[in-house]
């Protein structure tokens, strides 16, 4: 990522990429992604927008909680057909 991409896609990306993801929507679970989160590992992984500012959860910049996420989405790949398959459909390499 860099400081011109929209954090709005990224959750779009993340959850029309990873089959665990568990999403919230707006009022009525309608409009956009308004959370995403990932339970991996004991650990949970959150993104969401609050007041128009993107708040992750563990509260890291942006770009380290991708990779804290891409790290741990690895490592259950490992023990996961469906969740490994999905991460080399979409082009990422396992860690």
């Amino acid at each position: 990522m860099t400081g011109e991409d929209d954090p709005t896609e990224l959750l779009d990306y993340l959850v029309e990429r990873i089959p665990i993801a568990k999403t919230k929507r707006g009022h009525l679970n309608r409009g956009p992604i308004t959370e995403v989160a990932f339970d991996l590992g004991g650990r949970t992984f959150k993104v969401q927008w609050r007041k128009e500012v993107l708040v992750v959860v563990p509260p890291v910049h942006l770009t380290a909680w991708v990779d804290l996420l891409l790290g741990r989405l690895s490592d259950a790949a490992a023990v996961d057909a469906d969740l490994r398959r999905a991460m080399l459909r979409s082009g990422w390499a396992l860690r």
